[in-house]
């Protein structure tokens, strides 16, 4: 919702949707049927002014149904602003979980990338010569200018301008985007016809999303049932759910959601391809910490966000990661 017009624009009053002050923010909430029985409405005009925006943490009401007819038809059924606020500390937890995860796959992948390259009798060089005649001449020139643009980063700048006219295929990968990193991983994987390889390719594609959605902040929670239409879910990752015992319909459920295709594809990953160690200890505690926090919130347990979390809980203790 956004707030009320500056009193010194005259061409304010015209938007559709108006700036509105956090007292005019409580009042919208208000109408629409939401409560201040866990949080009183002091508590949330401090909790808007200070912690969280209106337009995000509003965000949550997606996973409320509404009253259809009668006298409060359109208001939001037993919705209180406490529950807003579970949700959106409960999605930063996952956020901050997850966003750490997926750059330990991305530097695994690279590390299994080098380690097949050595397996399949590489130099590191021939190989980039042969992957950049498979690219178009867009895609080359994308590339080089990706690389022309990084020769004065403060970190990895050195290393561009030393490799920059034959650069190997180690010192390629840590210089490049995510992007062009899993789409050297599709190369490589299909030169050396690697099944295992050519997986990890496309649950990177899957993890590149949360990424990308954790480094900015947004939202995963507040529409987690969406059912815009999703890209296939990764085979082993199904193969995996069947294996460890998650039901066919649970599998159904939840791998219709683009968001939690996304999700699950990177816990697999992370499984499969993060060794035992401080990584994934770290991580698992993390995740503890959220699923601690699920089990002790007050969120009814049907709220589609609670009910997301609680199988991303099952299945993380499926796949390893909590184990």
């Amino acid at each position: 919702m956004s707030p009320s017009p500056h009193p010194t624009n005259p061409d304010a009053a015209e938007y559709p949707k108006p700036l509105l002050t956090v007292g005019q923010q409580i009042a919208h909430t208000k109408s629409k049927g939401i409560t201040f029985d866990l949080c009183s409405e002091k508590d949330a005009a401090k909790h808007l002014r200070e912690k969280c925006q209106f337009f995000r943490i509003y965000a949550y009401r997606r996973n409320f149904v509404k009253h259809g007819g009668g006298s409060r038809d359109g208001q939001y059924v037993g919705l209180d602003f406490g529950h807003l606020k579970a949700l959106s500390n409960l999605d930063r937890m996952l956020r901050d979980a997850l966003l750490p995860m997926t750059l330990d796959v991305e530097h695994f992948a690279k590390v299994r990338l080098l380690a097949a390259a050595e397996d399949n009798g590489e130099d590191g060089y021939t190989i980039m010569h042969d992957y950049r005649k498979c690219l178009t001449e867009g895609e080359r020139s994308r590339i080089d200018g990706e690389l022309a643009r990084r020769q004065n980063d403060p970190y990895t700048g050195q290393v561009v301008r030393k490799y920059l006219e034959d650069i190997p295929i180690w010192a390629f990968y840590e210089v490049v985007s995510f992007g062009i990193f899993a789409d050297l991983v599709k190369f490589c994987s299909a030169r050396w016809e690697d099944r295992f390889l050519a997986d990890i390719h496309y649950q990177l594609k899957n993890s590149r999303q949360i990424r990308n959605a954790g480094a900015h902040g947004a939202c995963i929670l507040n529409d987690v049932m969406s059912y815009a239409p999703a890209p296939r879910p990764p085979a082993s990752l199904v193969n995996a759910m069947n294996a460890h015992g998650i039901p066919k319909r649970l599998r159904a459920k939840w791998l219709r959601s683009r968001r939690m295709v996304q999700v699950c594809s990177l816990l697999h990953l992370f499984s499969c391809i993060v060794p035992a160690g401080s990584v994934r200890s770290d991580r698992k505690m993390a995740l503890a910490c959220l699923f601690e926090a699920v089990d002790a919130s007050d969120l009814p347990l049907e709220n589609p966000s609670m009910a997301a979390l609680l199988f991303l809980k099952r299945l993380t203790a499926s796949l390893g990661p909590l184990n």
